[in-house]
């Protein structure tokens, strides 16, 4: 069901992502998502991309980065991003996917994953709280360099 992303896979991954990110109202970066991409197919050490497939047919993708934290005492991964096309949704894909996500990163040494979630996604959102995600009293900021 999960395999890592390979050469063959840029395309269906930027056609999801473009889908992902009008679904969510985010603005949609294809340079940035091709050079992201670029970049795991050419080794990057601090993201992990694989494909969901079904019966072969290739269903979404879901994207972790690995980082470091003080106040987790270490490894502090998240789940960047986590895709599944419409049509495959509440079929426990998404269970699967966080099952998946949270087994590979404990292998490579995680101490907590993290994700974040769209206010206006209450699917998402009691998807990962059933799977043990908790809210947190903090705001996500972020700034492009």
């Amino acid at each position: 069901m999960f395999r890592k992303v390979q050469n063959s896979d840029k395309e269906t991954v930027i056609a999801m992502a473009k889908s992902y990110y009008l679904e969510d109202g985010n603005s949609y970066g294809e340079t940035r998502i091709e050079k992201a991409i670029a970049s795991i197919l050419a080794g990057e050490p601090l993201a992990k991309l694989w494909i969901i497939e079904q019966e072969r047919t290739v269903i979404g993708y879901l994207c972790v980065s690995l980082g470091f934290s003080l106040e987790t005492g270490g490894r502090d991964f998240f789940i960047d991003e986590l895709f599944v096309k419409k049509t495959y949704r509440n079929q426990g894909i998404g269970t699967k996917a966080l099952e998946f996500a949270c087994a590979e990163s404990k292998k490579l040494g995680a101490e907590r994953i993290v994700l974040e979630v769209e206010q206006s996604n209450p699917g998402a959102k009691a998807l990962y709280k059933r799977f043990g995600f908790e809210s947190h009293p903090r705001y996500l900021m972020s700034k492009f360099l």
